[in-house]
């Protein structure tokens, strides 16, 4: 068993270190999503994210420039220039804080995938996919990122597995971020924003629960 204290103390932020508990026990991926999206809400709560609502409108303007005329790539880096200064501005503005920080990321890895993507998306699907993208640069900050070597010796995967691990958590972040993001993104921000109904639904007690042998940490799911 490692010394899990080590990892714990280098996180911060509540919720954070759920995550991370979670993250090293055998629990499936909509438990670790449930634990990541309540750690994201609490601090969309408890922090200033006007920038955030800023960011996410430049990246809206963004989006129309691209997709105003049928020849998208002539204008593609203009786009990208114009969201990227932009963004920049708002970060200087708010001091270069963390969530300005975040959402210049986000922002600037959603146009990435709005670029590539075949038909253009509607509004719904923009602010998900962007307010997934910010929710994984928070959960890399504030855990992933920081305490990946604990999780790993943990659960006994190997660096390629629990990327794999990672990769399907945030597939898994879609849905609720969907949910999350129509109060994030609304105009009266962040004193709305709840923790969506959770992914893994509580099983009841029964006997047969209550006898079933204790999953070894470690075990493949």
């Amino acid at each position: 068993m490692p010394d899990s204290d080590r990892f714990e103390r280098k996180l911060f932020g509540k919720g954070w270190r759920s995550v991370y508990r979670i993250a090293c026990s055998s629990a499936p991926v909509e438990a670790i999503v449930d634990k990541i999206v309540g750690a994201a809400a609490h601090l969309f709560r408890t922090e200033d994210t006007r920038v955030i609502r800023d960011i996410y409108r430049e990246l809206r303007d963004a989006d129309d420039l691209l997709n105003a005329t049928r020849l998208r790539e002539s204008v593609s880096q203009q786009a990208f220039d114009q969201l990227a200064s932009s963004a920049a501005a708002l970060k200087l503005d708010a001091g270069h804080s963390e969530m300005a920080r975040f959402g210049e990321r986000a922002a600037l890895r959603t146009f990435n995938e709005v670029e590539k993507a075949e038909v253009r998306l509607t509004e719904d699907v923009l602010k998900q996919q962007f307010t997934r993208n910010l929710v994984w640069e928070l959960t890399e900050r504030r855990c992933f990122g920081v305490a990946r070597d604990g999780i790993i010796e943990a659960t006994g995967r190997d660096r390629e597995s629990q990327l794999g691990l990672e990769t399907k958590i945030r597939g898994v972040l879609a849905d609720p971020c969907a949910r999350l993001s129509r109060n994030l993104l609304a105009d009266e921000g962040s004193r709305l924003v709840r923790a969506p109904r959770r992914l893994l639904k509580s099983k009841p007690t029964t006997i047969d629960t209550l006898t079933a042998p204790l999953r070894v940490l470690g075990e493949s799911q």
